[in-house]
């Protein structure tokens, strides 16, 4: 007999593997169109699990109990909701009933188990839901204890796919019916793919996936969405959904998108203090939410000896709307108060809510340092710490302060056979409460992680020895979900072409890298470059941006400094003013700018009364300047275009571009015009973090040593005064005799040559950056190592500083001579990489001493052209050629030539000047463009053709 490969076929094998893990296989006949139950089941579920309240009920109700118990619980679905009621239950004739039982947490309570046990989980293929003739048909209803909570559409891509389903929810299934409100979540279902959508509301229904991946996984012997019905409709995860995760919002049913529940599942389903997990989740992934349910999951996690595994759960975040969400969510699912505390005064609020033992408490990583010798005496406790935008501060100082007040972990005898003394006890005491961690467990989430976090709180591959994320979601797959747009599909450059010109005769030397910095900088902030960039800016916002998202989208101009964001906002206020525009700007920095005898702040520049982010969400305000102030961590959804005026690279590139990936309403693209970079350098920037971000190797301790040996090799000092001077530092001397202590050292080093001072501090900065994050990581502890890391700590901060300072009085001796911005409209679309990001670890080595190398300004000014120079084409200067033999037979022109000086003609010029431009609009409008769009470009032409024509009115005399 053939293979059933009907959609039949697919239905029959979903209900033969749900009855044979314990569901009832239920008719279309059991089901009440009215009340939208499964009347026998529920009664049958409530008489048999709760026998003396049914007798109550039924003394109060002795006409038909079972009708008024139908009805009261038909009204109480239709107020509050299923959820509500699955979760609480009801109250009817001094009477609580529940209509579900979860699954207990612990064992403490037997009985609890056993009503678990008692709960009916049934499934009803072909339901006829409507109370007609020729009712249609859902392919399965899902019920718990005669509630339906789930409908599934079912396509076999044999005949139809996924999409079939959906139209079939939208165009077919009306969202009035009673059943599709009550109803949790409803699935549309083929073998190959999953969505889901928690209310129907038509054509306007919003599918979410519910996939494993881009593509789901093959599985042997069985459908590939068969974990729809093998591991989310089993009776352990539908109870862990009912209680744990599912939610209202704003009377939306909150269910956890794939990902969602996965991550919580697996970082749930083993915890142990003493380790760390890493979470890679791109934006749009709902992280706020993940973080949400696992912070709630780990409070009611419990051991096999039914004591809970964490104590209390610290969460570590900048950002407020995770204290809201976090208090909404364990509010909607436990419906207690005080259970999560925000830290939002000081670090007194912090330490008092630590020794309180709070269930979850909300706060900033450097309020730790402040409280260590405030909680030392708080019993020892099992803590979850949950990073939100984990990133390389968490390994740090702050992050190692955290540890040492909150570990348990004591420094074993053996180790402290290594002190010599009282202070070298403290020390390695503090050591060993930074390195052995073993009731603190870190839950690190963030979309680019670095190779120190990969480190810090990845796993080791054990088959390839790599580190990887314990959790991925992945910026593809948020951008092929839908989740996120994809903000490198529209990118335009464009490229700034400069020449300077040399004012001075002789030719004076500079270092050439730090004399290029300069000059690059003088032209960034050059009026003539702000005030074409604002014109170009402004004309594309009027003409396109401002139209997008139905007339509500916003654009962000990133600078590359405070000082241009001042600059910008002075000219666009101008600008906008000059050609009467309807919106405004607004600029974010941070500090005092000083600028032509007048100090600007955020507040005074910007002229508004309320916090720049909420007034920024007003509709006049459609463009935001910033100056590294919200590249990262600031969410505005109608956020369409991005102006970059800053060079970019690596983690901050992918930040700060991802400011313009969230999705709103009728927003269906982005755009990104660049100024200052080149798309490789984006591409490569980007391609580490679109899949999952790996660290080929863990870094080698024993560079660091190497580095150890390095610094004692200058001579700068030795052992017996890094020992002498950690000693009085931990003793708490006065800080005069740490001064003396170092001024040796400090005189040394002035004594050396300039090669050995730049060497030593890069070796000295090398060190304080790697010990600080390896100290967390090695499996030993290093006197040593510990000593040397205090003492260059203080060391650095009281050795002079070296570097030359950058020659500004390079500016003393250029120009500049022409500006032109390429505004071609050629968008292009970068593509990335379908494979992994490899990351390196770090590496204790350093570019090492280069002297600074003298280059005449002539050759500097040079190669600035070679990069920038306006690009005219031999047919350009042809038309040159043909404009200069047009004047020299204008008699009229000529006649003025050889009857004044230069300087009367230069006053009326312009009349001869744009008539030649006009002949060229008609033959050649590539050059007229060059010409009349940049204004610089188009003086120097006049002066040169007015000089051309002057010269040879002479020759011909």
């Amino acid at each position: 007999m053939s293979t059933d490969t009907s959609e039949k076929g697919f239905q029959k094998d979903i209900i033969n593997y749900l009855t044979s893990t314990g569901y009832v296989k239920r008719t279309t006949k059991n089901y009440h169109v009215a009340f939208c139950l499964d009347v026998e089941l529920v009664l049958k579920f409530i008489q048999s699990t709760q026998p003396n309240a049914w007798k109550k009920f039924a003394k109060v109700h002795k006409s038909n109990p079972e009708s008024r118990f139908i009805i009261s619980l038909f009204k109480r679905i239709n107020k509050y909701g299923t959820i509500d009621v699955l979760r609480n239950g009801f109250r009817d004739a001094g009477t609580k009933f529940k209509l579900f039982y979860p699954k207990p947490n612990n064992n403490l309570n037997p009985e609890l188990k056993a009503k678990f046990n008692q709960n009916i989980f049934s499934v009803v293929d072909e339901l006829e839901y409507e109370n007609k003739t020729n009712s249609n048909r859902l392919d399965l209803v899902i019920f718990i204890n005669g509630i339906p909570i789930s409908t599934i559409e079912l396509k076999d891509t044999f005949s139809q796919g996924v999409e079939n389903s959906i139209k079939q929810y939208k165009n077919d299934r009306d969202p009035r019916e009673p059943l599709f409100k009550n109803c949790l979540v409803h699935f549309a279902m083929s073998n190959e793919k999953i969505y889901m959508a928690t209310k129907l509301a038509g054509s306007k229904t919003r599918f979410l996936p519910f996939n494993k991946g881009i593509v789901n996984p093959d599985v042997e012997n069985d459908y590939k969405t068969s974990y729809l019905y093998t591991e989310i409709l089993q009776k352990n995860q539908l109870s862990k959904l009912i209680n744990n995760f599912i939610f209202e919002e704003g009377g939306i049913v909150i269910f956890p998108r794939f990902h969602q529940l996965d991550c919580v599942n697996i970082l749930l389903d083993e915890p142990e203090p003493g380790h760390n997990y890493l979470i890679q989740h791109s934006a749009g992934s709902g992280k706020t939410k993940t973080i949400a349910w696992l912070a709630h999951g780990i409070l009611n996690k419990f051991d096999d000896n039914n004591k809970r595994i964490y104590d209390m759960v610290i969460v570590i975040s900048d950002r407020k709307v995770i204290d809201k969400q976090l208090q909404e969510q364990v509010k909607a699912i436990e419906r207690k108060q005080g259970v999560v505390e925000p830290i939002d005064q000081d670090s007194q609020q912090l330490a008092e809510a630590i020794k309180s033992g709070t269930n979850i408490v909300v706060t900033t990583l450097h309020k730790f340092s402040y409280i260590l010798d405030k909680i030392e005496d708080v019993e020892d406790r099992n803590y979850a710490i949950i990073v939100d935008e984990a990133h390389s501060s968490q390994t740090g100082s702050h992050a190692r302060h955290l540890r040492e007040g909150l570990t348990s972990a004591e420094a074993d005898e053996d180790v402290l056979d290594e002190a010599e003394d009282e202070f070298d006890e403290i020390l390695l005491e503090h050591m060993e409460k930074r390195r052995q961690t073993p009731n603190l467990s870190f839950f690190a989430f963030t979309a680019t992680p670095k190779a120190k976090t990969i480190e810090m709180f990845g796993y080791k591959d054990p088959t390839f020895g790599d580190f990887r994320p314990h959790h991925l979601y992945s910026m593809k797959q948020a951008i092929e979900e839908g989740f996120i747009l994809d903000v490198l599909k529209n990118y335009l450059t464009y490229p700034t072409y400069f020449k300077l010109v040399k004012t001075v005769e002789d030719d004076p030397e500079f270092n050439e890298e730090k004399a290029k910095k300069v000059l690059r900088r003088f032209v960034e902030l050059h009026p003539h470059a702000i005030k074409e960039k604002t014109a170009i800016i402004l004309d594309h916002f009027m003409n396109s941006t401002r139209h997008k998202i139905k007339g509500k989208a916003k654009a962000m101009l990133v600078t590359s400094g405070r000082k241009e964001a001042v600059l910008y906002k002075l000219e666009f206020d101008r600008q906008i003013k000059d050609k009467n525009l309807l919106i405004k700007v607004l600029t974010a920095f941070t500090g005092t700018i000083k600028h032509d005898t007048v100090d600007y702040t955020e507040a005074n520049i910007n002229d508004i009364n309320k916090d720049i982010k909420e007034a920024f969400k007003d509709d006049d305000y459609k463009i935001l300047i910033v100056a590294n102030k919200f590249q990262t961590g600031f969410d505005e959804p109608l956020l369409q275009t991005m102006y970059v005026d800053k060079k970019l690279n690596g983690v901050a590139a992918v930040q700060t571009l991802s400011r313009l990936n969230r999705i709103a309403p009728n927003k269906h693209d982005t755009l990104v015009i660049d100024f200052a970079n080149d798309t490789d350098v984006i591409r490569k920037a980007f391609e580490p973090y679109y899949g999952e971000t790996t660290l080929e190797e863990e870094t080698d301790y024993q560079k660091l040593y190497e580095l150890q040996e390095n610094i004692y090799d200058f001579y700068m000092f030795d052992d017996v005064e890094v020992e002498e001077f950690v000693k009085a530092y931990t003793k708490g001397v006065p800080q005069a005799e740490l001064h003396n202590l170092l001024s040796e050292p400090v005189k040394r080093f002035n004594g050396r040559d300039k090669e050995d001072q730049v060497e030593f501090k890069k070796k000295i900065r090398r060190y304080q950056s790697i010990y600080s994050f390896m100290a967390q990581l090695l499996p030993f502890s290093d006197l040593s190592l510990e000593k040397l890391y205090i003492y260059l700590k203080f060391l650095s901060k009281v050795l002079p500083t070296i570097n030359n300072p950058l020659p500004f009085n390079v500016l003393e001796d250029v120009d500049m001579d022409s500006y032109k911005i390429d505004t071609r409209d050629e968008c292009e679309s970068i593509v990335l990489g379908e494979g992994e990001g490899r990351l390196k670890p770090m590496s204790p080595s350093d570019p090492g001493y280069r002297p600074e190398e003298q280059t005449k300004l002539s050759q500097i000014l040079e190669a600035l052209n070679e990069a920038f120079a306006t690009d005219f084409t031999d047919a350009d200067r042809l038309l040159v050629s043909q404009i200069t033999g047009n004047m020299l037979s204008d008699d009229e022109l000529m006649n003025k030539v050889r009857n004044n000086p230069k300087e009367n003609v230069a006053a009326i010029f312009d009349k001869f000047f744009n008539k030649e431009l006009v002949h060229i609009f008609n033959s050649n409008k590539s050059f007229y463009d060059k010409i009349s769009t940049n204004d610089q470009l188009r003086e120097r032409l006049k002066q040169d053709l007015l000089d051309f024509v002057y010269e040879e009115q002479g020759e011909q005399v």
